[in-house]
């Protein structure tokens, strides 16, 4: 038989395996036989790549353990469980505390996403003027009246389309309302309430009007006209005679 005739179909080597440099993991390359071609294992194996192509096919595969991506994705999936894990203890020990959910309700500093800057900012970032230049804090309920308010301004009192953008930019407007009023703070000289839209400054007025209409202790209810005041500590402002009807 003609040495020329021979084609090598199968051939094995020998790598690192996932156990180190001292288990070999057998690697087999195989190709069917296909006659008058000259390819297969043996045009492949003359390749001088051929031992580095075989090695990056391991590392891809995970064959060899401490190189390539198969090794970075599961070793990143194990960390997400250890974090899971984490997580899941310290709320199993919260729940075996004597805790309550009053903490969720406290103020805190919350951030939100700035399309015109491109970044995350404060929430109340951009009202430091108001509160002596600190970062104001908000209660999950406060996020919420500010979200009411800003819906409200851009779908139900100011409405415009791409035509009238810069009409609308100069003629928008927050009109006066009457809502119903919870009183939340009373001093000497105003107290506060807030309505579905904010916090709501009430002056002494209509605290000493409240002491002989209905009571001015924390938590009392009335309807009051309201008007923005975007300017001032509290976003809201009970008109003069605003008190309507109290329960």
């Amino acid at each position: 038989m003609n040495a020329a005739c021979l084609q090598l179909t199968e051939a094995t080597m020998k790598f690192p395996g996932v156990e180190g440099e001292y288990c070999r993991e057998d690697i087999t390359l195989w190709s069917p036989d296909q006659e008058g071609v000259a390819s297969g294992v043996g045009a492949f194996m003359c390749d001088p790549e051929c031992y580095h192509q075989v090695s990056k096919l391991m590392c891809a595969s995970g064959m060899h353990w401490d190189h390539g991506p198969y090794r970075d994705a599961v070793l990143a999936h194990i960390d997400e469980m250890e974090e899971d894990l984490e997580h899941a203890a310290a709320y199993e020990k919260w729940c075996q505390e004597d805790v309550t959910m009053d903490d969720l309700h406290e103020p805190s500093y919350f951030t939100e996403w700035n399309q015109g800057e491109g970044a995350a900012t404060w929430v109340g970032g951009g009202e430091l003027h108001k509160n002596r230049g600190k970062v104001p804090q908000f209660t999950p309920e406060m996020l919420l009246q500010r979200d009411m308010l800003n819906w409200y301004f851009n779908f139900k009192w100011n409405t415009c389309d791409r035509f009238t953008i810069a009409r609308y930019v100069q003629n928008s407007t927050v009109p006066d309302r009457t809502e119903m009023l919870s009183l939340v703070a009373a001093g000497e000289n105003h107290g506060i309430a807030k309505c579905k839209f904010g916090a709501v400054y009430v002056p002494k007025s209509a605290l000493k009007y409240l002491q002989y209409n209905g009571g001015d202790a924390i938590g009392a209810i009335f309807d009051g006209e309201i008007t923005f005041a975007p300017d001032n500590k509290f976003p809201w402002r009970l008109k003069h005679n605003g008190i309507i009807y109290t329960y």
